[in-house]
């Protein structure tokens, strides 16, 4: 009975989001739409909002995941700051897609795509303390 007792008062976050990154037709769109269950995956100029569903069954819980896809076009860079913020900075998480059309830059795009969040999290203003709570956290 405890344990059924512990599980139950243990719920799904709600302020957790997802932000995915990478070049125009690279798939970002479609693959939160898959994720998502949406069929008729609609591109928008920009930043777009998605959100997954996410169910926990064991505990009878559920939530939705907030996604973020930011244009791979460079004049959208600065529209990141409506998803990732020093505030919500501990409940982001970003996913890089690359394009499988041209294999011989996937190296390349992954390394421009980490040097541009890399650059952009630098802004953010978080403490060094901060900074290292963060990636302690991380650390398997």
């Amino acid at each position: 009975m405890r344990e059924v007792m512990e599980k139950s008062s243990v719920k799904l976050p709600h302020s957790k989001a997802l932000i995915v990154l990478g070049d125009n037709e690279a798939g970002k769109t479609t693959l939160i739409a898959r994720l998502s269950g949406n069929e008729d995956p609609k591109k928008s100029p920009g930043i777009e909002y998605h959100h997954i569903d996410i169910k926990d069954e064991e505990r009878d819980d559920q939530t939705k995941l907030g996604v973020w896809v930011l244009d791979g076009d460079m004049v959208f860079i600065p529209l990141l700051s409506n998803a990732l913020s020093a505030y919500n900075f501990a409940d982001c998480m970003a996913v890089l897609v690359v394009s499988m059309s041209e294999p011989w830059n996937i190296i390349d795009r992954l390394e421009f795509w980490v040097e541009l969040l890399k650059n952009y999290i630098n802004k953010l203003e978080l403490s060094l303390e901060e900074m290292n709570e963060f990636k302690e956290s991380y650390l398997f």
